[in-house]
This record gives C-alpha cells, sequence and structure tokens, in this order.
C-alpha cells in the first residue's frame, strides 16, 4: 500500500471514530425518557414494560428554544388507526382522560385546523398518519437535573452532579387502550407562520418514548433464554 493511500486510509479511519464519538456523547435539545424504561434497539425508542409510567421531557435551553416557550407532546396510537377504526379505547395524561376516537385528530403533528399537511410537519417516522392527541405545556424553571442522553442512559432523571437540563414529568395511563394498540410520545416546539404551524425543533425519532403492551420482563427473557438451550440440548442429545 502507497503511503497516500496510508494516510487517507488513516483520515478516514479517524473520522470515523470521531463521528461515533459524537453521535455516542452528544445530548439533543429535547428527547423523552421513561421512569423505569428501556431502550429497544430495534425501534430505536424507550419503552416502558407496564401500563402506568412516568414520560419525562427534557429540554437543554439555546438561543432558539428557550424555558419560556410553549411545548408540545403528541401522543400517536400504533400501529396506524384512521377515522374508519371503532372506539380504542382511552388513555389518562396528566390526570386528563384522552379518548382515542372523539378526543383526537386524526393526520399528522403538529395539529393544524386549516392545514392538513405540510413539510413543516414531523417526519412520518413509521408512525403517522394517525389518531393523535397534542398536549402544550412549559417546562419549569426549578426542576432541572444533570444531563444525560436518554438513549445511552434511559430510566428517568439523574440528579448527582450539576443540573443544566430542564425537565417536566407526566403520569401516563394506557390499561384503558385498546390491547392491540399503543401510544407513542414525540417531543417538539413549533413556530406559527400565518396560518401554518411548522415544528422548529424536535426531539430526535431515537429520543421519543413509547408505551408497549406485554413486554416481557427480564427475568422472564432469561427463563425463555434457558429453556431455549435446554430444548437445543435435548435435540443435540436425542440425534447423538
Amino acid at each position: 500500500m502507497s503511503a497516500l493511500r496510508k494516510i487517507i486510509l488513516s483520515i478516514f479511519i479517524c473520522l470515523v471514530i470521531m463521528g461515533s464519538a459524537i453521535t455516542s456523547w452528544a445530548i439533543p435539545t429535547l428527547q423523552l425518557d421513561i421512569g423505569g424504561g428501556t431502550y429497544d434497539l430495534s425501534t430505536e425508542t424507550i419503552v416502558s414494560s407496564d401500563d402506568t409510567f412516568t414520560l419525562y421531557a427534557y429540554l437543554i435551553p439555546d438561543s432558539k428554544n428557550l424555558v419560556s416557550d410553549t411545548y408540545y407532546i403528541s401522543m400517536a396510537v400504533t400501529p396506524k388507526a384512521g377515522p374508519s377504526s371503532a372506539n380504542l379505547g382511552s388513555i389518562s395524561f396528566a390526570g386528563s382522560t384522552i379518548n382515542v376516537t372523539s378526543d383526537m385528530a386524526y393526520g399528522t403533528a403538529p395539529f393544524e385546523a386549516y392545514i392538513s399537511s405540510d413539510p413543516g410537519d414531523l417526519a412520518k417516522h413509521g408512525i403517522f398518519e394517525t389518531y393523535y392527541y397534542e398536549d402544550g405545556f412549559q417546562f419549569d424553571s426549578n426542576q432541572t437535573t444533570l444531563q444525560y442522553n436518554t438513549q445511552d442512559d434511559p430510566g428517568g432523571p439523574n440528579s448527582s452532579g450539576t443540573p443544566t437540563m430542564y425537565y417536566m414529568s407526566f403520569l401516563v395511563d394506557a390499561s384503558s387502550l385498546d390491547s392491540e394498540y399503543d401510544v407513542h410520545f414525540d417531543l417538539y416546539n413549533t413556530k406559527l407562520k400565518g396560518v401554518d404551524t411548522d415544528i422548529t425543533q424536535f426531539a430526535p425519532f431515537s429520543h421519543d418514548a413509547e408505551s408497549r403492551h406485554n413486554v416481557p420482563e427480564p427475568m422472564t427473557l432469561i427463563l425463555l433464554g434457558l429453556g431455549l438451550l435446554g430444548l437445543g440440548s435435548m435435540r443435540r442429545k436425542f440425534k447423538a
């Protein structure tokens, strides 16, 4: 290999390593988490194994995303459900009961009364178009926690260290939702342009959250794995 090729290869490897480090350590401006939640690598979403859980919204403010701004959490029914769907039950969010077919809108967040869909909306990311509900809130300037990346370390706020990230918590109960469905959460900031509401900042889709019906507990997964290993050993024994 020539000296020039070695140099190019070395530069390429360094860039890959630097890119991986940046991806791993960068903390988004907005992100979601679930108390006691786990990270699902297949869907790149933080999920709860319980129908009742605490959802956390986080903000690291900057010049375009202030603590005093109004932010939004959308609750979207997944898999996709349309206007022709029957009654799919309800969810409780921060003490309010939200009926899927009567209280939710159909389409893609954010909610717009005059525009059905445009480039300023959330990307569909396998969730929209579906029934969804939008809740607006402001972060409490007195509630802060240590900065952490929810994708790497899900489960709720970390109180150790210097708290520099604002958060809000919301109690969610999805037990009255149809057992075939879950609720997916997105977090974003918006800007109104005439009658058009566009999203200006959103939690990356890798930092979304979701309820998950019938998620096996870790011990259940371990027992299942041991059972499969046992069956494999018996098959090999009988073949021998």
